[in-house]
């Protein structure tokens, strides 16, 4: 009886692999599970297992050579079991030109010889030249098993990681054992930082920037003063950025893949610390509120963020955040994945400013105001203009 070994879906994105190295020759005695075979994606170098007990008859894929999933890789099964036609079986197609009989059958190289392979430069993709082993820095290089490999795998761990694992194996090796304890020796990441870390490392995918503009803030605090609830900066800088939006902004869009989606309403986010992290509860239809049905929102919804609630997102295409409050005057905060932009808000600051009726220097009090957006959706020239209307918006609080 034989049993195909398959290239194995390698991941949601990996259609293909090439073939990096067998790790046991053809006749060989293998195991069901054991690593027999060594395949790099675009992404990782991984293994393959085999598919049961017996004797590996058949290699039907060399070294360098690029399969599809769900390709016969080779054949495992019982001592002098043939395949159709007594060569390789039905079905099975090589890539690249196929290689003499005896060449095909050939034994791996010794793991000495794929650890110098692995240190020359990568070889382009088909090129008939196995792709770079991974290695580590830890006393000497040396070479990480299968088993290694995959732990670092399953830990999440990078490459530059393992110059802080201390390698217990010959010559400085690092061994599985080796893994385990560097990983038990660390404390897991809490659940809400799992969620913050995997949020920021999407939207980082992104080309973003910032462009900033000063704020004075004299006739937002006079105006404050006027309205039933004495709304925050926060709350006029929602409700600010909702209006400059809604008048035609391109970043009033979310951008899905290669297509513009134009939300109904302008959902907005407002960035919330709360233990051990930060959560962004969303503001429905900011731009059909009044500052001070507004300001009941935003403080309703800061409440629940505390308690651990957080409504659904909607549509929310941008957020602000108050950054402020820490004394910071100036940052370049990381707007969500969905969203397009993010308003930060520096700490007030004295400015000295030149009075030319008393012919001498006063005082104002500013803020910086910075957005940060997705340079896919639009250009700088949008983003300067989204921002100085939104500063207009702030500097005339009664239109608001």
């Amino acid at each position: 009886m034989r049993v195909a070994i398959r290239m194995p879906q390698l991941g949601e994105a990996a259609a293909e692999a090439t073939i990096v190295a067998w790790l046991v020759p053809p006749g060989s005695t293998v195991k069901a599970e054991q690593e027999i075979l060594e395949v790099q994606t675009e992404k990782s170098l991984l293994t393959v297992a085999s598919p049961a007990d017996g004797v590996l008859l058949e290699v039907c894929a060399r070294p360098g050579s690029v399969c599809k999933v769900g390709e016969i890789l080779g054949w495992v099964g019982e001592a002098g079991a043939a395949g159709p036609g007594g060569g390789v079986p039905a079905g099975v197609h090589d890539v690249g030109p196929a290689p003499p009989a005896a060449a095909a059958r050939a034994p791996a190289p010794p793991a000495a010889d794929r650890r110098a392979a692995a240190a020359a430069p990568p070889a382009r993709r088909g090129a008939g030249l196995a792709p770079p082993t991974l290695l580590a820095e830890s006393g000497e290089r040396g070479f990480l098993s299968p088993r290694v490999r995959r732990l670092i795998a399953e830990h999440g761990l990078k490459t530059s990681d393992l110059a802080f694992i201390v390698g217990t194996g010959a010559g400085g090796r690092i061994t599985a054992a080796d893994v385990e304890r560097y990983v038990a020796s660390g404390e897991p990441l809490p659940p809400i930082r799992q969620a913050v870390a995997a949020g920021m490392t999407k939207s980082w995918t992104r080309p973003l920037a910032t462009v900033a503009m000063p704020l004075a803030l004299e006739p937002l605090l006079a105006h404050r003063r006027q309205v039933p609830g004495r709304p925050s900066l926060t709350v006029y800088a929602l409700r600010a950025l909702a209006v400059a939006l809604a008048a035609g902004s391109p970043f009033a869009r979310r951008l899905t893949g290669t297509r513009l989606h134009a939300p109904a309403s302008i959902d907005l986010a407002v960035a919330v610390e709360v233990e051990g992290g930060v959560l962004t509860p969303v503001i429905r239809r900011v731009e059909h509120q009044t500052l001070a049905a507004l300001t009941e929102m935003v403080e309703a919804a800061i409440a629940r963020a505390r308690q651990g609630t957080v409504a659904d997102a909607g549509e929310a295409v941008g957020a602000v955040s108050n950054y402020g409050v820490f004394g910071i005057a100036w940052a370049t905060p990381i707007p969500l994945p969905g969203h397009s932009v993010i308003l930060g808000i520096g700490a007030p600051h004295d400015h000295p400013v030149w009075d030319p009726q008393q012919r001498g220097w006063g005082r104002e009090r500013r803020v910086e105001l910075t957005l940060t957006f997705d340079h896919r959706l639009a250009d700088g020239g949008d983003a300067a203009r989204l921002l100085a209307r939104i500063v207009d918006g702030l500097a005339h609080p009664e239109r608001l």
